[in-house]
């Protein structure tokens, strides 16, 4: 079956790439750098769970394929896609979402990733971010949805490059990326400086939404003499259901206006006066408040508006304009008179929610670019809202082709520059033999609602054509061996779960579903090689897409958020993909849960404890479930052969008030070490009135069944991963807590009865460490130690404008030795390891050649004398 993913799938790239400012760091003299030699770490994942956006092949080396994936970075395989490696030295961003390879100097590779466009001259083993590429600079970039093939490099001159931005223009590169000029841009059109364009629907899957902004009756004027309430507005000729504009006042009262979907019928820049008949108590607020259900309306204790709207998801968004809004006032001759109260396009207070995007909007991304191989002066572009743009000379010129406006994907017959494919998402897929003259639609037979992404003609049969597309998660290959003319659908693989031990849904493990495809390509030296990526499980297949075996190992793009060792056994937590162990150092890994998809169920797992029990391992971790709105703990007490799943006394939904990421997710877990049926889970997020009690800090004392919030909490609970109990006691447990008011570290001597703050220099604590003896370890752009409890401090780093510090681990034998990881809130390649061997008076940098620099989680196992490190994806170093 598909996997269904809901819209919170982006926390995973929200994990490593969160809204946070990103920092640059400056270490002091007491930092010693790091030697790739000598610090090698070891990679222990596995490879799927995740989004693999881009693929091409080597063009004369049989078996190289390069891959990438949102979080990851790049991939490299040298045997058909049996073992990858990562490939990110010097890669700009961890998100590569269009790959692209130079015909005539085969080791050239270009990358458009997140932070830029990069390039390799050694066949990936080496990145360079190309100048001025960055998102704030050209935005010659790869993001999510925008990018597909972006990159496309002339088949006869290495030197030109053509790369489409997700900004709706087309560059072109002479001297092999290092310069670039567009020579694409639709112009937009002219809009009016004083007025704000609000967008209705369209902004993702959502409908309902609206703006707002506070309201400040004006000055020497009587609310006798206000008389309604007054603004400037050009709709579009639409006719949306239900649109509102709300007062409210001081006290705290609403008053709803009468519909007002009428406006938007007229597309001319009109007057629109509301009088105080015009407004009555909102419904749902007389609701509530019966007592006030024909309370007159105050003029004067005005002080916010709201203008929404709602109703059934329309075809397409509609777009008014808004003047600066004003109170009328009857003159003294009896006339209305505006008094102007703000600015819609210069107010920076004004406040969006829901389903709706505030001024100019953005140029349809470019997501596509082929170039003729017959005719490298034909270039066509495929854009999200111009649908196909050509160029026949060499993109000196463009113009648009007659094609559906959403476009995808192109690509040409490699024998005939006449005959053009283009993908439109879900209008299909159309063909032109006339050089874009004509086109035809060819996709008749595909599946109703089937997006489209991406078709390809084989280099070795223009008859032989292939096609990608999604529904829900769901998605299909399919075969053409006549020019388009029928199709068959392929969406089957044989899946090996040693290779990728997820959701072994179907079969008993043995096949799977196709899911969510992003690219496909075609080995130039064998052309019934393919390879897709996709979501969770990539594939190939060595027989024109008949059949398909997934292909992923060591592909690692898990987002790992906890690692636990007990004895020989490693347990890791990973967003998406549940709770997994390994017997064995990381070289094979089984999946204890979820074992297929589950709605109320499968998610993201954050954090594991592991226990001992009569010489079986006690297994604990939190979850959040894609299917529910709701935090849960799934316990099993025979190593993960069975386990349940306990959400009593747990919050029957998730907290919205003073979140991380909009949502309160159970990220902390502590056992008490004197007594492991103690247990105290972290949740983010205040209390929102009624029943909805928020987050904090949840007690159990039967092992994590059952669950009481503790009656008093920190001052702050906005929280990360920052919950411990001391060891020497187990009635003092500590809460790092984020932002302001009330970041810093918190401590409670009397097991939660009472709190106070023991820190506040810095006001961001992503994590907390205590350790046997008692001793406080507490990271924010700098790591601090407390021998007394928290009562005094020593700044142990001295980094400045610093990166935050997330992961944090003392050694259990020699408490000189310590280990921190830096990183920051983006999706960057910018991050290190460090370590030191003195308590702090001295630190090395041992980042050395792990792939993804900026782990979350360190853990040192005294057993092995490794220290693992877990980010996008899973690494260890001998010690």
């Amino acid at each position: 079956m598909p996997i269904p993913l809901p819209q919170f799938l982006d926390l995973r790239r929200a994990f490593f790439a969160a809204s946070l400012a990103s920092f640059a760091i400056f270490s002091s003299g007491q930092v010693r750098g790091s030697d790739p030699k000598s610090d090698h770490w070891t990679q222990c994942g596995w490879g799927g769970g995740g989004f693999y956006y881009s693929a091409v092949f080597h063009p004369t080396q049989d078996g190289v394929i390069y891959m990438g994936g949102d979080v990851g970075g790049a991939y490299k395989t040298e045997d058909h896609g049996r073992n990858w490696r990562m490939i990110n030295d010097g890669l700009a961003g961890y998100g590569v979402f269009s790959l692209a390879v130079d015909r005539m100097n085969p080791h050239t590779v270009y990358a458009a990733t997140d932070s830029g466009l990069c390039k390799s001259t050694d066949a990936g083993e080496h990145w360079q971010l190309l100048p001025h590429t960055g998102p704030k600079e050209l935005r010659i970039t790869g993001e999510k949805g925008r990018s597909i093939r972006s990159i496309a490099v002339d088949p006869t001159d290495g030197k030109i490059v053509f790369a489409g931005s997700p900004a709706g223009k087309v560059y072109r590169s002479l001297d092999g990326g290092q310069t670039w000029t567009a020579v694409y841009d639709k112009a937009g059109g002219a809009a009016n400086p004083s007025l704000l364009r609000v967008q209705f629907g369209k902004v993702n899957d959502q409908y309902f939404g609206g703006f707002w902004l506070p309201l400040k009756f004006p000055e020497n004027e009587k609310a006798a003499d206000c008389v309604g309430f007054a603004f400037d507005f050009q709709g579009d000729k639409s006719a949306p259901k239900d649109v509102f504009l709300t007062l409210k006042t001081a006290s705290g009262i609403s008053y709803r206006s009468k519909n007002l979907r009428d406006l938007f019928a007229d597309d001319q820049l009109r007057n629109a006066t509301l009088n105080t008949a015009d407004f009555a108590i909102d419904a749902e607020f007389a609701k509530k408040h019966p007592d006030q259900a024909g309370t007159a309306l105050d003029w004067a204790s005005v002080n916010r508006m709201d203008f929404s709207s709602s109703g059934p998801l329309p075809q397409n968004a509609y777009v008014a304009r808004f003047g600066s809004p004003a109170f009328i006032f009857a003159s003294a001759a009896a006339k209305p008179a505006p008094v102007v109260v703000a600015d819609f396009t210069k107010n920076k207070a004004v406040q969006t929610y829901g389903n709706i995007q505030l001024g100019e909007a953005a140029a349809g991304g470019v997501c596509s670019i082929a170039v003729s191989e017959k005719n490298p002066a034909l270039i066509v572009a495929a854009t999200q809202d111009t649908g196909l743009v050509m160029s026949t000379d060499a993109g000196q010129t463009w113009h648009a082709l007659d094609t559906p406006k959403r476009a995808s994907n192109v690509t040409f017959d490699p024998a005939n520059p006449n005959i053009i494919y283009g993908a439109f998402y879900k209008d299909g897929i159309f063909k032109s033999t006339d050089q874009g003259k004509t086109w035809a639609r060819i996709s008749q037979d595909f599946a109703k609602d089937i997006s489209i992404w991406e078709v390809a003609v084989s280099p070795a049969n223009s008859l032989d054509v292939y096609a990608i597309g999604e529904v829900n998660w769901g998605g299909s290959f399919y075969i053409s061996n006549d020019g388009g003319q029928t199709w068959q659908k392929s969406a089957k693989m044989g899946i090996d779960l040693n290779v990728n031990p997820t959701l072994q849904a179907q079969d008993g493990g043995k096949s799977a579903s196709l899911s969510s495809p992003t690219n496909l390509t075609i080995n130039p030296r064998n052309a019934k090689e393919i390879f897709v990526s996709a979501n969770w499980r990539p594939c190939w297949s060595d027989d024109g897409g008949q059949t398909w075996t997934e292909r992923v190992r060591r592909a690692d793009i898990s987002c790992i958020t906890d690692i636990r060792f007990q004895g020989p056994r490693a347990y890791v937590t990973v967003m998406d993909e549940g709770t997994l162990v390994s017997d064995n150092g990381g070289d094979w890994w089984r999946q204890l849960w979820p074992r297929s998809y589950q709605g109320d169920l499968s998610g993201h797992n954050w954090r594991v404890a592991v226990t001992e029990n009569n010489g079986v391992d006690r297994v604990l971790t939190t979850d959040s479930p894609w299917g529910a709105d709701n935090n849960l703990v799934i316990a099993s007490e025979d190593g993960g052969k069975t386990y349940k799943v306990s959400k009593a006394g747990l919050p029957a939904s998730r907290p919205r008030q003073n979140t991380m990421w909009g949502q309160g997710y159970a990220r902390a877990l502590a056992v008490d070490p004197a007594n492991p049926k103690v247990v105290y889970l972290g949740i983010d997020g205040d209390p929102a009135g009624g029943e909805n009690s928020g987050g904090g800090i949840f007690k159990s004392e039967d092992g994590g069944v059952t669950w009481k919030q503790l009656p008093n909490q920190p001052a702050s609970r906005r929280m990360f991963f920052g919950l411990a109990v001391d060891p020497t006691d187990s009635k003092r447990i500590y809460w790092g807590a984020c932002g302001s008011p009330g970041g810093g570290l918190h401590r409670s001597d009397d097991g939660g009865a009472t709190w106070k703050q023991v820190f506040s220099n810095e006001q961001w604590i992503f994590n907390v460490h205590v350790t046997a003896d008692g001793t406080v370890y507490c990271p924010g752009t700098n790591l601090w130690r407390s021998t007394d409890h928290g009562q005094t401090w020593k700044q142990l780093t001295k980094f400045h404008d610093g990166r935050t510090i997330i992961g944090l681990e003392v050694d259990p034998r020699d408490a000189k030795t310590a280990w921190i990881s830096t990183c920051t809130w983006d999706n960057s390649a910018s991050g290190a390891v460090y370590k030191t061997a003195d308590s702090g008076a001295t630190w090395k940098e041992m980042t050395g050649d792990i792939p993804y620099r900026k782990p979350m989680v360190l853990r040192f196992n005294p057993a092995t004398n490794e220290l693992w490190a877990g980010g996008v994806g899973l690494y260890k170093i001998k010690q």
